[in-house]
């Protein structure tokens, strides 16, 4: 569904998107700057984040078919085009931000009502009924007329909600303030955007951030400045949602998204807003594809749309592939491309939140966009290119002849009384080709072919054409069996191996060469042979003037044919990412490739905290099986990941959707014999039967020997000639090694006490191993979950007020609070600051309550000075586990006033006290 007309009627407070900034401006301090957070997280968190909404996110502008039209408009007038055409990509790039920041708003005061992204669990009857209509629609009149009643209410029209639809209050946010947008112009990407260059906050990264904030000025400004300066034609705007931390945002971030979208492809076309920036061109921009000049983007690991494992998403995100600086086009431009899935399952992990997009390589963050942009859209062209050849091409040759026809043509030139060796390869390329994208037998590519008859949007870009995908692909079955029965009897008769001949294979389309990975032509132009007049010509009128045929011959004619199906069947591979007109803006997971990784379940972000508790618990039962006796044993137990190995494509109402293929959770098993307590020499065998693990003998520093031999297996499973997967690979390894280590020793001392049964030494090393394995694990920076939280604003007043970031105020400004004495009274301080809206000016930690308890028990106090009120409040509190977990008391947040007056504020003065 897409909103792309104006349905005509103009009404919007003008007014009000002016106020916005203004407000937000007068509420903050002058030197601070209006960001959210900073959410610094490791690759399994990111991967995590991917299933929330996210608070911020980027609009990324090309200003060029907005300049486009303009331009043309200073010509026709006589006027000065060029530079009406930078002011009009300059208000374009206006228009766009500040309706964006109005819809936002709307949103989230109440004002316009939450579009369900569900609708099965939607209870708006008139809603759903309208989406069903318009679903696949480029242009849907229904739609515009519910979202104009709407837009009209939210105006003012005083219609009750309630009468448009079956709008609750469960549809509307209703936040008091009346600004929650931050909105900046990114000038350039700095250590601002942190969370896209780091996995972990340390003193560097603190220290870059403070320094960014004294130049904000270098990397940020107001999202509707009309500094000539800053450009236009790409240009990349922030948006941070100021959200208050008492609602849950994630419980209805996707709705929220998903309307931000919906009204805005509406509203842009409806409303007058653009006309207020743009007096003398807002009424041309209605008639710019919105959807086709933005994108916005989630700045974080966090999403606009809830990822999903189908083509549309996966094409989608593979649009990051061309936003870093060498803007990897090869997998998109591939004549024959493995499509997105492929590059799911088989590339692996990968970096993330390490600036692997280089957009801090770029001096300014328009040139960034820029390079993004124009990959983009030269892929885009070469698909629409490859999409539109092959549409033309069928129309033309099944208005000329039937496939039995061209079959019947093919026929002589197959078999010629005589054939030169141009002859011999015309028909080796014509047989290879036809095999590889035809024959069912070999089924490189017809089952795929197959399938894109079925695929909604291919089929939508035969719209307007006289042959139907369908009839195209039922053509090019029926030319196909004709040509497969002469190449069978081709090959029968041996024509391609003959004396004195050798196949020149770069004659090929240069598709099947690179299905069958042969090198390229040297010849730049290979033209196919003649055997007299064109078959097919444009004018035959005009004969055999160049330019005027469109096939030499029947041979030419079918490859052309064959060509059109193969190009549709790799466009088909990203047709979501680029062929469609689109109803909303995209919103591809750019910065996050573990969106992708964790809806297929290639990556399990929760895997290695499972894994360590199953081994903790394997090593606990194993100590208590051998660990208290004088058996020279233990049994060393470990988890193999589950793996994806393929993912199958599932077609459901014209989509695609992949079913990963998983290949079970593993349990690797070894039994370690340890000789020391027999022999008296710190040796150690370890047999894994079903694994190639080898055993950590956990030795000291000194001279060891250690050897293994690890032997793997497996099979390959052909289920039919185009599908061949690897079976599950067994293995086994055989260890063995000689090291003064714990085991051993721990063993050894069974023999110095005499072979008693109980063996206190080695019961206490076993389960050290066991607690120490589970701690190393649980400290993995990587795949186990972390996040960390950073306020530039409290980093920029620490690095002022110190001139650098002392040591110990480093976890706290990573927990996102100010510098305190410890973490826990900079929670304390945090959580004050946001109960009363107050700044902290002093804070006392108290080194003994009143119930006489210390400040390193869990309940603390902390007294605190403000302008919250005349006087002290002391603030109770639990806090432990080195401050990370922190719990106020319910009953007045556990303030406490320590004067009258602020007993009054806090209102515990019930006795007049």
């Amino acid at each position: 569904m897409v909103i792309t007309e104006s349905i005509g009627k103009i009404a919007v407070a003008a007014f009000v998107a002016g106020l916005f900034w203004g407000e937000a401006q007068a509420q903050t301090a002058p030197s601070e700057i209006q960001l959210n957070k900073l959410r610094i997280t490791n690759r399994a968190q990111c991967a995590v984040d991917s299933d929330f909404p996210t608070e911020s996110a980027f609009i990324v502008v090309d200003g060029y078919n907005a300049g486009k039209l303009v331009h043309s408009l200073g010509k026709n007038i006589g006027g000065n085009a060029d530079e009406m055409s930078a002011k009009g990509m300059q208000q374009f790039r206006i228009s766009v931000t500040r309706l964006t920041k109005i819809i936002v708003n709307k949103l989230l005061a109440g004002q316009l009502p939450l579009l369900p992204t569900n609708l099965k669990t939607s209870s708006l009857a008139g809603y759903n009924d309208i989406v069903k209509k318009c679903e696949g629609k480029t242009y849907c009149p229904e739609l515009n007329g519910y979202l104009a009643k709407i837009w009209d209410n939210s105006e003012g029209n005083g219609t009750p909600w309630n009468s448009l639809d079956k709008f609750t209050g469960a549809y509307f946010l209703k936040m008091k303030k009346a600004d929650r947008v931050a909105c900046h112009y990114v000038k350039r990407f700095s250590p601002l955007q942190e969370h896209l260059n780091s996995v972990e906050v340390d003193k560097a990264v603190l220290q870059s951030i403070a320094q960014a904030v004294s130049d904000k000025d270098k990397y940020l400004t107001d999202c509707e400045n009309t500094d000539s300066a800053l450009d236009s034609r790409y240009s990349i705007t922030q948006l941070d949602l100021r959200i208050p931390n008492s609602f849950d945002f994630r419980a209805v971030g996707f709705d929220f998204w998903n309307s931000v979208k919906i009204y805005l492809s509406f509203a842009w076309r409806y409303s007058n807003i653009p006309l207020q920036v743009a007096p003398q061109y807002g009424a041309l921009f209605r008639s710019v594809a919105l959807e086709e000049s933005i994108m916005m983007i989630p700045n974080g690991c966090k999403s606009i749309e809830k990822p999903e494992c189908d083509a549309a998403s996966l094409s989608m995100n593979s649009l990051r592939e061309l936003a870093g600086m060498e803007g990897d086009r090869s997998e998109h431009s591939k004549e024959v491309p493995r499509g997105p899935e492929d590059d799911v399952v088989n590339r692996g992990a990968r970096g993330v939140n390490d600036d692997f997009l280089g957009t801090r390589s770029y001096e300014d963050a328009s040139d960034w966009v820029e390079n993004f942009r124009k990959n983009y859209v030269s892929v885009r062209g070469s698909m629409k290119n490859r999409v539109q050849s092959a549409i033309q091409f069928m129309n033309i040759i099944s208005s000329s002849m039937t496939p039995m026809e061209l079959s019947e043509f093919v026929k002589p030139l197959a078999f010629a009384p005589t054939y030169s060796s141009q002859h011999r390869d015309e028909l080796y390329s014509l047989c290879t080709e036809a095999r590889l994208a035809a024959d069912q037998r070999i089924d490189f590519m017809r089952t795929g072919i197959d399938k894109v008859q079925q695929l909604d949007v291919i089929k939508k870009s035969f719209e307007g054409s006289r042959v139907s995908l369908a009839d195209a692909v039922q053509y090019f079955d029926k030319a196909s069996e004709g040509i497969l029965s002469y190449c069978d009897s081709l090959e029968r008769q041996n024509i391609w191996n003959v004396e004195g001949y050798t196949v020149n294979k770069t004659v090929l389309n240069s598709w099947a060469r690179e299905l069958l990975n042969i090198p390229p032509s040297a010849t730049i132009d290979v033209k196919p042979m003649k055997f007299g007049a064109s078959l097919l010509v444009w004018d035959a009128s005009k004969g055999s003037d160049p330019g005027n045929s469109i096939c030499a011959s029947a041979i030419d004619c079918s490859r052309k044919m064959i060509k059109s199906l193969v190009d549709l069947y790799a466009v088909a591979k990203y047709a979501d990412a680029f062929l469609p007109i689109n109803s909303t803006v995209a919103t591809p997971d750019i910065f996050n490739p573990y969106a992708d990784l964790k809806a297929c379940k290639v990556y399990d972000p929760w895997y290695q905290t499972r894994r360590a508790n199953k081994r903790l618990m394997a090593d606990l039962a194993s100590t208590a099986l051998f660990g208290w006796n004088a058996l020279p044993l233990y049994i060393d137990v470990d988890f193999k990941a589950p793996r994806v190995t393929s993912l199958n494509q599932l077609i459901q109402n014209g989509v695609v959707k992949f079913d990963p293929k998983i290949q079970k959770e593993k349990m690797e098993m070894a039994l370690l014999a340890d000789f020391g307590p027999l022999v008296g020499a710190p040796c150690a065998v370890s047999i894994a039967p079903d694994s190639a693990k080898e055993f950590n003998f956990y030795a000291f520093n000194g001279i060891s020997v250690n050897y293994c031999r690890i032997r793997e297996g497996g099979e390959s499973i052909g289920k039919s000639p185009g599908d061949v997967q690897a079976g599950t690979p067994n293995s086994r390894s055989y260890c063995g090694g000689c090291s003064i280590n714990f085991v051993g020793v721990a063993g050894g001392s069974a023999v110095s006490s005499g072979g008693l049964p109980l063996n206190p030494l080695k019961l206490g090393v076993y389960l050290f191993r066991s607690i120490h394995r589970f701690i190393t694990a649980k400290k993995d920076k990587v795949n186990i979950p972390r996040v960390q939280m950073v306020d530039v604003n409290k980093v920029a007043a620490v690095y002022k007020k110190y001139g650098t970031i002392p040591d110990r105020c480093v976890p706290q400004l990573s927990e996102g609070v100010d510098c305190y004495q410890n973490l826990c009274a900079a929670k304390a301080a945090d959580f004050f600051e946001r109960y009363t809206g107050k700044k902290v000016k002093d804070l006392e930690v108290e080194e003994e309550n009143s119930d006489g308890v210390n400040s390193s028990a869990v309940t603390r106090s902390v007294v605190i000075r403000s302008d919250y009120c005349n006087g002290p409040v002391r603030v109770r509190f639990n806090c432990y586990d080195d401050g990370k977990t922190f719990k106020t008391y319910e009953k007045f947040g556990g303030l406490y006033g320590l004067t009258k007056d602020c007993r009054d504020t806090i209102g515990q003065n019930i006795w007049g006290n």
